[in-house]
């Protein structure tokens, strides 16, 4: 990827995404689908020119867990999404920033409620 493509997404998943779309999601008629390791290792491939990476697929797993932790999915909902069945082994993967717990908590705040 150039550098003028990273400059257009507006993250590095946008970034990820238009340069792994061909490698990684479309299908060849007549060809197997995508293995975990193969994607893993095209994953890490394209990461690696991206400020920041190389990310895996396993770091991920956390942010997505994370950013619906911080967008207000409920732990039932992170529990089915995720595959976990304990609270325990979710609270490894599902960390909330001190900023967004700060935002939940203002939201649920009786005082800023009142007119």
């Amino acid at each position: 990827m150039t550098a003028d493509a990273a400059d257009r997404c507006s993250s590095p998943i946008d970034a990820l995404a238009s340069s792994c779309r061909q490698r990684l999601w479309i299908r060849t008629p007549g060809r197997a689908r995508l293995s975990y390791r193969r994607a893993a290792d095209s994953f890490e491939q394209t990461t690696a020119k991206l400020s920041g990476g190389p990310w895996t697929l396993h770091q991920l797993r956390h942010s997505a867990l994370t950013h619906a932790a911080e967008t207000g999915a409920n732990t039932s909902t992170q529990l089915a999404f995720s595959g976990h069945t304990s609270v325990a082994s979710l609270a490894k993967y599902a960390r909330v920033s001190p900023q967004a717990l700060a935002r939940w908590q203002q939201a649920r705040d009786p005082a800023a409620r009142r007119p």
